[in-house]
């Protein structure tokens, strides 16, 4: 009894009874409402696909240690094999560009457009397509195939694509670091989306149903369709059977083991990688089966709306500490429930209201919010399974004569820009756009260890903000960006908190949450970027005006056409060398090397005497500044910003052309700033090659998890790697013993 009051009388035991006083309090405000308690059973379907995607992320994390952050866009690809047996008997294939493509590129090098061979099939029929009849001159298509034949050979695809991500993704990352299977993981959202839009289209699909839909009546005049109930028991089924498998069948027990000891599994005589395998099959099916069933629910599929969903499942999985079934889908069916009221309250007419409209974006905000209670609450309990990282975070190298290649990059691009036509200036254009972002992520996740998914939320932030203080208080340049940063800042020290108590990936999921919930509060807020964005006044200074679509290029000439201006592309090169030799000078400082100790042991370097909290902070404001910058820039560049360019999909994708060129180098940030959508590479795609720009992220995403595979070091750091491999060889003709750059040590 002693032990139970200390507990509750310490300040995470009066915080918990606070949070239980809060939340039965509001039980009874909404349960005496009948229409607020209608709006609560409304999101049963919406909370049992969340909680099912929670539990595959802790299915997935308990076998093999991976936060999935593809989840969601694993059950949309369910849905969507579903749909496409259901309506044409047909099994879609991923769009792999054809490599003979390349043979075609060189023959239209020489002369030969019409050159084409062979591509790859499309689709696989299974069973003939249904027949159509006309009636009054509608066209009405009979099902190709019955539901349960449908379903049975897409969760049977789902099978095998799990066993595919397990062998060839996510088991040679088994001793990665979080990093590498983080972003692994994120290639894969990518990779899924991308084949489903190809293939399909980004329009929504309208399809039939599989459950019962008929209304049910509950007490106080409160309906719900049936089918939610059944999606609702289906959830809770699975998740007692889950819960019996992992009590008390030896597998579960080995399972249990590998996620505290994989020696533990081992000695059960069971393989950790096998344990995986099982663990990511049984994941992909369980969320290819409610990505099938919520689609008829929603009434429609779309390659976005269930992959956002990932950020509450994985606050749900959060909440339970990714151990507890049950706990994960309480959450899961809570967060749904609790989105569903929030919506109905925010309509309210005594709601409060922004610009005569009610705050957008709240129970986006949810989740959120729950991460950061509970990281603040018990960050430094949270579980970290029993595997040993031995493969070292990416070498952050010291740049060597910086400023001379600084500035030959600068002034070879700077001429470029004048000599080549607006498509290639506007790639280069974009690439050092792209540039400024990824060396944000170079400084935070490079140097620091901190991997941030709000890098161009941040970037958001500071457009907006540009936009305001220049056309509202007309504020002129250069304060209006600086300021657009600062605000940046402000904005990523407050979302970086949990810096402070969990790094990993509990960082990542928070910082993901926090992207969402910036996208959605604050830059989707008409009352703040407009209904269909905010314009952004070009850069003007001294009375003379440089934004991209001024014809200013007529006194000096060149450029081949006026747009884009091409010294709005040497004024973004400039900003890109500054920030870059910025960069490269904290590599070299003491605060680089204290930034270094911190991502290779917190507490070795805290024994050292570097306050680690001190030094997370810096890099988080650094980081946002940049960003910020970058942002600016973005805004500049486009005249205008949206909510939909800046969020939470696009740090990811960010985070992704970052890691590919090299997240841990300036040079690194430079490639992949070339990498991004629009930049050199889709140029050189396009007309070198002449493979279509759809295929980008596609492409991306495919590099994303080769390289998380097989070369951690990123493009960047391949060229370096061999450079050095070169050198030392001539050295070695020679007698001679090559220059050694000593590497940080890294746990």
């Amino acid at each position: 009894m002693s032990r139970y009051l200390q507990r509750w009388t310490t300040p995470r035991g009066i915080a918990a009874q606070v949070a239980i006083l809060l939340g039965v309090a509001l039980a009874i405000v909404i349960l005496i409402s009948a229409n607020q308690t209608q709006a609560l059973v409304l999101g049963l379907g919406a909370g049992a696909l969340i909680a099912a995607l929670a539990l595959s992320i802790t299915l997935n994390y308990q076998g093999s240690g991976v936060v999935n952050f593809s989840v969601g866009a694993m059950a949309m690809y369910a849905s969507y094999i579903y749909f496409g047996l259901r309506t044409d008997g047909k099994l879609f294939l991923p769009p792999i560009p054809n490599p003979l493509a390349l043979i075609e590129g060189v023959v239209h090098l020489f002369g030969a457009p019409g050159f084409r061979l062979p591509a790859f099939p499309a689709f696989i029929s299974v069973s003939n397509g249904g027949s159509t009849s006309y009636s009054y001159g509608a066209a009405i298509k009979t099902a190709a195939m019955s539901a349960p034949e449908a379903m049975v050979i897409a969760l049977a695809e789902c099978a095998v694509l799990g066993l595919l991500f397990h062998l060839l993704i996510f088991r040679p990352l088994r001793k990665a670091p979080v990093l590498a299977k983080v972003v692994a993981s994120i290639g894969l959202f990518i990779l899924l989306q991308e084949i489903v839009v190809l293939r399909f289209g980004s329009d929504a699909q309208t399809v039939s149903p599989i459950l019962p839909q008929h209304p049910v009546s509950l007490p106080r005049g409160i309906h719900i369709p049936s089918d939610q109930l059944f999606l609702t028991a289906i959830v809770i089924l699975v998740t007692f059977l889950l819960w019996g498998i992992f009590k008390y069948t030896r597998y579960g027990i080995a399972t249990r083991a590998a996620a505290e000891n994989e020696k533990g599994s081992l000695i059960l005589g069971f393989s950790p990688d096998f344990l995986a395998g099982v663990n990511w099959v049984g994941s992909t099916v369980l969320v290819g089966l409610f990505g099938i069933l919520i689609g008829p629910i929603n009434q429609s599929i779309d390659p976005y709306t269930v992959t956002l969903l990932v950020i509450p499942a994985l606050a749900a999985a959060l909440l339970a500490r990714f151990t507890s079934f049950s706990v994960t889908v309480i959450a899961g069916l809570g967060i749904g429930m609790a989105s569903s009221w929030i919506q109905y309250i925010t309509n309210q007419s005594w709601f409060p209201k922004v610009g005569g409209a009610a705050l957008p974006g709240l129970s986006d905000a949810l989740p959120f919010v729950i991460i950061i209670v509970v990281l603040m609450l018990r960050g430094k309990s949270l579980p970290t399974r029993g595997s040993i990282e031995t493969i070292k975070l990416p070498f952050a190298p010291k740049a060597k004569r910086a400023l001379p290649s600084t500035a030959l990059f600068t002034i070879v691009a700077a001429v470029l820009l004048f000599v080549v036509t607006p498509d290639w200036r506007l790639a280069i254009v974009n690439a050092t756009v792209g540039a400024v972002i990824c060396l944000s992520l170079v400084v935070l996740t490079g140097y620091v260890g901190q991997i941030s998914l709000m890098q161009m939320a941040l970037a958001g932030m500071s457009g907006f903000t540009l936009s305001k203080v220049a056309d509202a208080y007309h504020i002129p340049f250069p304060i209006g960006p600086l300021l657009g940063a600062v605000v940046a800042v402000g904005v990523g020290l407050l979302a970086g908190i949990p810096a402070l108590r969990v790094r990993g990936v509990n960082l990542a999921v928070a910082t993901f949450a926090a992207a969402m919930t910036i996208q959605s509060v604050v830059l989707g807020n008409p009352a703040w970027s407009g209904t269909n964005g905010a314009s952004v006044a070009p850069p003007s200074m001294f009375g003379v005006t440089f934004g991209p679509n001024q014809p200013w290029s007529k006194i000096f000439g060149g450029g081949k056409g006026l747009l884009p201006n091409p010294w709005f592309g040497v004024f973004c090169l400039v900003v890109l060398a500054l920030l870059i030799l910025g960069v490269v000078n904290i590599r070299r400082s003491r605060t680089g090397r204290q930034m270094l100790a911190v991502r290779a042991n917190e507490r070795a370097a805290a024994a050292a005497g570097v306050s680690v909290s001190g030094t997370k902070i810096l890099a988080f404001a650094i980081s946002a500044f940049i960003a910020g910058i970058g942002g600016a820039l973005s805004g500049y560049r486009f005249g205008s910003v949206t909510a939909d360019y800046f969020g939470a999909v696009p740090s990811m994708l960010f985070l992704a052309f970052a890691y590919l060129g090299g997240i841990s180098s300036v040079s690194g940030a430079v490639v992949g700033g070339m990498l991004v959508a629009g930049g050199i590479s889709t140029m050189i795609l396009t007309s070198w090659l002449h493979v279509s720009d759809q295929y980008t992220l596609l492409i991306a995403g495919t590099g994303l998890i080769l390289m998380a595979i097989f070369n951690p070091q990123g493009v960047a750091g391949g060229i370096r790697e061999l450079s050095h491999s070169l050198q030392a060889r001539r050295h070695a003709k020679r007698g001679e013993q090559p220059e050694v750059e000593l590497q940080e040590v890294s746990s």
